[in-house]
């Protein structure tokens, strides 16, 4: 069984999408823990609304690639467009950590390549991991990693998933 994370983040009827999306998660991960949500603030395109973000842990025995083609069919499900990079969206699902694994190929690259930069990803992961873990190329601690990133607006909101 290898351990993932993924995160999850919608700023299109986001108190739809983001209890809609942690359902489809948890049916084919019955074991799927959820950090708080948090409300950030756009990063990239700032003319929209702001994010809601959380991050999912399980244990499976699937693939990267599996995993991955599982987030894209619950993306489709939910209406994902993104009119543009950094754009508005219905949900956007991300694999973050795979275990400790490495890897860049074709289809993927862990871990994932920005979040050491994303309040909106660091906070909700420590969450649900020890500050003092370390991430598994950088081998900084994420609670280093998040104190870099203390500019981010990024704060917890009362919603359960």
């Amino acid at each position: 069984m290898s351990r993932v994370f993924i995160g999850l983040g919608s700023n299109i009827l986001p108190l739809v999408n983001l209890p809609a999306a942690a359902a489809s998660l948890r049916e084919l991960w019955p074991d799927m823990r959820f950090s708080r949500v948090y409300r950030s603030a756009p990063m990239g395109y700032e003319d929209q609304d702001f994010f809601l973000n959380a991050v999912g842990a399980c244990e499976t025995t699937d693939t990267p690639e599996e995993i991955i083609g599982k987030l894209q069919t619950i993306e489709r499900t939910l209406g994902k467009e993104t009119p543009f990079r950094y754009g508005p969206r219905t949900i956007d699902l991300d694999l973050l950590l795979y275990d400790s694994i490495t890897e860049q190929n074709a289809s993927f690259t862990l871990p994932h390549p920005r979040m050491h930069e994303r309040r909106f990803v660091l906070a909700p992961l420590l969450d649900l991991v020890s500050p003092e873990d370390r991430h598994p190329s950088l081998h900084q601690t994420w609670s280093h990693l998040l104190e870099a990133t203390q500019d981010q607006t990024c704060e917890s909101f009362s919603l359960t998933l």
